[in-house]
Parts: C-alpha cells; structure tokens; sequence
C-alpha cells in the first residue's frame, strides 16, 4: 500500500518543489504510524485477546465507519500542527445550511489551521428536498445530522441558533416578526460570546431574495455591534467579546479579501474548491450537487462590513494584521525544531516529539485556568485551546488512540448499559496509563462523577480496555424518536477532537470517558465520547388523526397499526382500543407475539368512528400491554385525533396515485375514505407480446387498464423521484382524453422544462418557474366559482385557504395555454397577482389538472379547507359535465 501511495505522490508532481514536498511527505508515512487518510486501512494493532483483536481492528478503521470524514494518521497530525500557528477563529453565519461557503472554511481550515464554526440560524426544516419525502421536524433532524457530517468533513465546529425555518417568504420583515428581532439578535450576541470570534463571514445580504437570508444580514450587523457592550444581556456567557472584522460575500468588483480557492492541497490531494464541494455533498436531502467545482467556486471574493479597529486587512486572509497582546503571543508561540516549525520537521518523529513535550510541561506548569483567567483577562481561552492541540498532537505524533465503544443499539429503561474503553499504544515504547470513567451517568447536560482507576501499563502496539456498566433507571428519558429531540443540543465541537474522540451523530445521549497517559516528566489527557439512545419498550405506528362528517355520521374503515419490539428478547402481548375496552363488555385486543429485539408487525384494526361524541373526548387510546396476568401498566401507546369537518366526496369514488417522496397520500385518501391504489409504472404502462411481432421475443410498450379510476394522482415530485414515469405519459394522458381526470401536484421546474423542451408531456404547453406563494398572509381570489373544482360538492370559499401552512404554493406556473383556466389568483404582499396555482384543462371527454398549491402539508396538518378542496379536485370526473359534442 505504501508503495502505491509512493508511486501516486511523486506521479502528481511536476517540479520540484513538489516533488521535494511528496518526498518530506513520503518519509513521514514510513515513520508515523496510522493511515495516510481516512480511506486507508490503518495497520492492525497487537491485542490482548483473539476478540480484543477484532475489535481493536474495528476501532483502528473507524475512519471508514464515518464515510471518510475523519483524517488520521499524517494528515490528522499536519492539520494539528497548524492550529498550533494559528490562535484566531473565523465564524460563517448563515441562514441556512446550503449557503455555507465550503471551500472557504476549508482554506482557513485546512490551510491556514485556524479554527472555523459554522453558526446557522436554522434548522432548515422548512427547506424543499429533492431526495426526502418528511416534513418539519422530521427533515430537520435529517438535515442537522447531514451538516454534522459536512461541519467534520471541513474540520469545523457547528452551532445553531434555532430559530425556526417557516419556508419561503420575500420579506425581511416577516422573518423578524416569527423570529423576533430582538430575540434573533440575543441568540447570535450569545453564540459569539461562547464562540469568541475573531473574524466573522458571511454570504447573507440584505440584497436577498428570500426573507430569512435578509433578516440574518441585519441580525449579523446589529449583533456584531452589540456583543462587545458589557451592558448588552444575554442571560449567558456574561463577559463581552468584541469580534474585529466582519465580512460579506461580494465579487471581483469590490472587495478586500481574494481567496484563491484553486490551491491545490498536496496533502490531500485535491483543491480547497474540490474539498469543499466534497463535503456539501454530505447534505444529500439537498441534492444534486455539481459532479465537478465550476469556475465560480474556485475563488472567493469578501468585502469588509465592520471593523473594530484602525487598520483594514487586505490581501489574501482574513487575518492579515490581526495582533494578539505581547504576552499572550509568547505564552502560545508555536514551538520549533532548530530553525524548523513543526509542519516543515514533521517527518523527523522523535524531534517533533521532544518538542512537543516540552511546551506541554511549559503549559503545564502555567496554572488552572483560574491562573489564566487572571493573567490574559478574557483571552485565556486561547491558552487552553493551544494547550488542548498539543496533548492532540503528542498522541498523533505518538499513535495513541483512545476510543469508547459503547451499546450497539438502542437501550430501554431498566437495561444494563455496558461500555468498555480503548487505548492503543501504536508508539514503540509502553506507557503508563490510567482510564477515568463515570460513576454514575448524569442526566443530559449536568456533570456526573468520575472515577480514576490504578496506573496501568499498555505494551507498544497493543491495546488496553477498561469496562464498565451501569443500570439505567426505569425514569431514564427516552432520546427516540429524535425529531422530538431537535433542539435539546446547539453546540457540537467536531472541528478539533482527535481521530474517533467525536461522534459525528447529533442526537443521543452522550457517554464519554478519558485516558491519562504518562510520557515522563509530560502527562496529556485523552478524552473520547460515543452516543447511545434509549428507545421506548414497544413503539406504535399509526394514523395521527382521522376525519368524520359530523359527530352523527358513522364511519368505519381499517386501521393500520405497525408495533415494534425493542425489548431484549421475545415478548407477547396486546393491543387494546382503549375507548372500546371501556365502552363494550365483550371487546378482545388484539395479541401480538414477537421472538426477538428489533421485530415490526403491522395489523390491520376495524375502526368504527366516533367511539365516544363531544363533550366526551372523541379521541382513540391505541395502547399495548403485556399478556394477562402482568400487570396492566402499558408498554407503549399512541393517540389518535378525532376531527369532525364538514367535507363531501363523490360516491364511490376509486383512485389511482403514484407516489413522490413518500407515502402521505396514502393516508390523505384514507382519511378522505375512498377506495386508493398505488401505481408502479409497469400497472401504468404493460408490455405486449405477440401478436405480429417481427419475432416472440420483441414486444410493445401498451397501456394498463387505468380506466377503472375516476381519478389518478401524480405526486409532488413524483417525474424526479420516478423518471421512468415520462415514459409512461401517453398512457396517463390517454386516460384523460378518454374521460379520466388526471390531476399532477407540483414537480421540479427545472426538470419538468427541460423535458417538456423536447417534447410535450402536458396536454397543452405549460411552464414552471421557482415562484412560492406563502399564503398564510394571502387571501386567494376564487376566479370562477361556478367551477365544479370550486363549488362540488364542497362550496369553497376564502375561509378555506384560512390557517394555511408555510409555502401555500411552490413552483407556480408563470405561462400556460389558453386552454387552461386558473381558478385562483393569490398574492403575497407587494407581489403582482399570481394565477398560476392551480390550472384545470378539459382534454377530449375528461380533464387534467395541474395543482402547485402545497396540499401536502396542509392535509397533514389536518387543515379543514384543504381537505375540502382536494375532495373537489378528486371528485371531478363525476361532478363536471361533459364537454359538448
């Protein structure tokens, strides 16, 4: 392996300089120990026992458990020796995620080694995904762990301010109302006051289209401005901190810092553009993102907003002129070898080691930071990092690794918890060590006890464990499902901790333990961390709510209920209808069996609505108990809402639908209680065979028999997430010319346009756009309320869109035929009127129908009107007359 990696080094160079470089770099792989990076296996460590031996194999890869987002072995050691010349930090803030200047924090990361954060206002719940079908919450927690995984690809700390993401709106004023402004602005004082800038970036403009990006630029400014008053209180992190430069994205036209982002790095072996565009390839529910960095992306422009001092950078960092107090400097001065800084002597081991040492005894001896508080003021922090980086690069520079492997799987409350701690010793020499583990585990966010076992001695190239479990109390609070957890966390430090110390996963509790290594007169501390869930006994999965007529009206359909078992071991039990079991004398649950942890069943229960009428509680109590006689204590339940809405839909009305992202129209057509079915694109369009083919084998492309529907839906996104779907088009635009209605919820513009460029996939021509209406601030226009879409056999009226969700219609047409009537015409303010949200056409003897309002979220979130205007629409075939002869 070591010869491949020699042979692809000195092939990339071309001169001499670089290849003087490849060599440096080729004399370290051979003395350090470990990978050159996080894709190359690590050699195997000597172990105590045959599975101590497997499992110190799996700790030594764990850079590929990660998906190649740590750096070990030379490159893990380079990167901390470079924070060693680099005491400042630069903080991005963005609105959301996708804004983040990658290739930038990876220059001042990689590069200049100086510490980088990314602060985000959001979550990004609220933003579109091309690839996710949830919602809220639920892609929230998607999107917070995707930009965990990007944070430790560019070595960055991640911190949120959690405000919420409400999707789409053009107005600053209306971010800064939900947000509230003053509350923004404590948010992002206090981030900086823990974070302690030094420079502070952003691409966020008051330019912006979109709202949210407008309100982080006055936000940014504004708490820039007021972080550094002693009389500006956040509540925490009291002390001020005065940040010294702000900057905002610009372009060859003004600016005062150029970043050349074509730089290629010889250690990694690609540009800081390439490594940044590699890690925004971590935020999948984002995608597409480019195959290959564009010119655009290889350099970066940022003009000066605000300063706090006389002199202006200018040149190719941020940092160019930033001075530190004359003390300070020499108390963090980096050390050297001779005339050599650490990077350029990296390949002589044993002098950086020396060297190394000794300024951890210097630090060392400097005092706590009580002493250190008093001696640099507010600064002191900037001691403890540098302190911090050399106990990080004596264990690189050593190959000692300190990991803690912790459950497998999710826990229940009442297990036993058994964890155990690694070191190896990948050195030439034993060390003596002693492990420091918890006594007890603390709840979340409070400090537990400690316990230091006796010093041991670990052997060179083995590995020593230190066990340790606890039983975790029945009140022990549960960490899943963990969209119910998004914002119990706004820090997580992946920027800095040595290779396998940092679990990339943001949720979970946190276990962590440390090691004390013992290396002559120099002791340095090695602390790790892993996360572990506690999980419900049983979970249950089930319709959220479910819609009656009126309280009079009977209703009677299927329910499916999924359980699942997260028990050790088998488990049998039932299922009770709680309101029934109370209500009838005869009632039998349900009973279930399972034969181990982690087994789902999913059954389907009649239902018969209301159980119980107003000023009773309507709604249903799914609970699931042990068998009789353990007590009646339940393991699990799940409620159901009952909702009375005044809603009609066609008699007998059969639906076809071909599902996006996910299976929410299912559970729309369920509530709605019509007869659904789920069309692949083999029941769309079938193949023929025979017939007078040339031969047996040749067949035709025919269509199914979609006749039997009164209507087919095509889902949001449905064309991206299904691409062989254009090629069933004829079929589904035959069903309509026959006499179907076929209604199209919103695609992606930029898809849909390019298809329907080289051919017509509508019946009439109709062009998307990147248009939103956020109509929980809109009042529609209802254009022709004779319509049947607007009047059966639910009258619709502008109390129907009231209590709209977030974007009311996304992608909205901008230019169709006149073949095509809109029907609603809506308006956020100081917008032109915009027609285009939902079109209806009729094509021979049926109709179709295209809908860019968002139904999706409004008909989870149980909106009455909506539920009434989707009646409409799928109701068409039988309430519009046919058209004349």
């Amino acid at each position: 392996m070591r010869l491949l990696l020699s042979s692809i080094f000195i092939g990339c160079c071309s001169n001499d300089i670089c290849m003087k470089y490849a060599l440096a770099l080729l004399t370290a792989l051979m003395l350090f120990p470990g990978p050159v990076a996080s894709h190359v296996a690590a050699p195997r460590a000597a172990a105590t026992s045959d599975a101590g031996s497997r499992e110190s194999d799996a700790l030594v890869d764990r850079g590929l458990e990660v998906n190649g987002l740590e750096e070990r072995g030379i490159v893990a050691l380079d990167q901390s020796l470079r924070e060693l010349t680099n005491p400042f930090t630069i903080v991005s803030v963005a609105a959301h995620v996708e804004d983040v200047d990658a290739g930038t924090l990876a220059y001042c990361r990689k590069k200049l080694g100086a510490r980088t954060v990314i602060v985000l206002a959001t979550r990004d719940e609220g933003r579109d995904s091309r690839t996710h079908g949830e919602l809220d919450e639920e892609r929230g927690a998607i999107r917070t762990g995707e930009t965990c995984e990007l944070a430790k690809a560019l070595g960055a700390d991640l911190y949120y301010l959690d405000l919420p993401d409400f999707g789409y709106s053009r107005s600053v004023e209306e971010a800064l109302a939900l947000w509230g402004r003053d509350n923004a602005v404590r948010r992002l004082v206090q981030a900086i006051r823990l974070l302690h800038p030094d420079v502070m970036i952003t691409g966020d403009k008051a330019e912006s289209p979109d709202g949210q990006r407008q309100a982080v630029a006055a936000v940014l400014s504004e708490a820039f401005a007021s972080s550094a008053n002693k009389k500006f209180d956040v509540g925490q992190h009291p002390d001020h901190w005065a940040p010294r430069r702000l900057f905002t994205k610009s372009d060859e036209t003004a600016f005062q810092v150029l970043l050349d982002l074509s730089e290629h790095d010889h250690l990694r072996g690609r540009t800081y553009a390439e490594i940044g565009l590699s890690a925004l390839r971590k935020l999948a529910s984002l995608s597409p993102w480019p195959s290959r960095v564009f010119p655009e992306r290889e350099t970066s422009y940022y003009a000066l907003a605000a300063f706090a001092e006389l002199q202006k950078p200018s040149g190719a960092s941020f940092l160019d002129g930033l001075r530190l107090p004359e003390n300070l400097a020499r108390s963090i001065a980096p050390p050297r070898v001779g005339d050599l800084s650490l990077t350029e002597a990296i390949v002589s081991r044993d002098k950086v080691i020396e060297a190394l040492k000794s300024a951890l005894v210097e630090k060392q001896a400097e005092g706590s930071a009580e002493v250190l508080y008093g001696r640099y003021g507010a600064e002191f922090f900037r001691v403890t990092r540098y302190t911090e980086a050399i106990q990080r690069s004596l264990a690189l520079a050593l190959g000692v690794t300190c990991d803690v492997l912790g459950p497998k799987r999710a826990l229940i409350p009442g297990q036993k918890l058994s964890a155990r701690v690694a070191l190896h010793n990948g050195s030439d020499q034993p060390m003596a060590v002693a492990f420091i583990t918890p006594v007890t585990l603390a709840p979340p966010g409070q400090q537990g006890g400690v316990q230091t076992s006796q010093a041991l001695s670990v052997a060179a190239g083995a590995t020593l464990y230190n066990e340790f479990e606890f039983d975790l109390p029945q009140a022990t609070a549960l960490t899943l499902p963990h969209p119910a957890h998004l914002r119990e966390e706004q820090f997580y430090p992946l920027g800095s901790p040595a290779p396998g110390a940092q679990s990339t996963s943001p949720f979970g509790n946190r276990l962590e333990a440390a090691v004390e290594v013992g290396l002559g007169q120099a002791a340095f501390l090695m602390s790790a961390q892993t996360r572990y869930d506690i999980a419900p006994p049983v979970e249950i999965s089930t319709l959220s709510f479910a819609l009656l007529k009126d309280w009079s009206t009977v209703r009677e359909f299927d329910l499916p209920v999924r359980v699942r078992n997260n028990t050790p071991g088998a488990l049998a039990g039932a299922l009770w209808i709680v309101p029934l079991a109370l209500s009838e004398d005869d009632y039998e649950p349900a009973h279930l069996s399972f034969l181990r942890p982690g087994e789902e069943l999913t059954i389907k229960m009649k239902l018969r609505l209301p159980v119980l009428k107003p000023p009773l509680s309507p709604d249903i109590l799914i609970e699931f108990r042990r068998e009789i006689p353990a007590p009646p204590t339940p393991l699990a339940s799940a409620k159901i809402i009952v909702k009375a809405v005044d809603l009609d839909v066609a008699e007998g009305l059969r639906v076809g639908y071909v599902p996006g992202l996910d299976a929410w129209l299912a559970t729309a057509l369920t509530e709605l209680g019509v007869s659904h079915t789920s069309l692949s694109v083999d029941e769309i369009a079938v193949s023929e065979h025979g017939n007078g083919l040339p031969t047996p084998a040749q067949s035709l492309r025919g269509c199914g028999d979609l006749g039997r529907f009164d209507a087919i839906i095509i889902d949001r996104q449905a064309y991206l997430a299904r691409p062989e779907l254009f090629s069933c088009n004829r079929c589904l635009l035959r069903y309509a010319r026959q006499g179907g209605n076929l209604v199209v919820l919103s695609q992606q513009p930029d898809d849909w346009n390019l298809i329907l460029s080289r051919s017509q996939w509508a019946p009439f021509p109709l062009r998307l756009s990147k248009e939103r209406v956020a109509m929980q601030q809109s009042n529609p226009n209802l254009l022709d309320l004779a319509n049947p879409v607007l009047s059966l056999p639910n009258k619709i009226t502008g109390k129907d869109f009231a209590g709209w969700l977030r974007e009311g219609a996304v992608f909205v047409p901008t230019a169709w035929a006149k073949d095509y009537t809109p029907l609603l015409e809506v308006a956020d303010p100081g917008q032109e009127p915009m027609q285009g949200s939902l079109l209806v056409a009729r094509f021979g003897e049926g109709s179709y129908v295209y809908v860019s309002l968002d139904f999706r979220r409004q008909l989870n979130g149980m909106n009455p009107g909506a539920y009434r205007l989707f009646a409409n629409l799928l109701s068409l075939s039988k309430t519009a007359r046919p058209p004349a002869k």
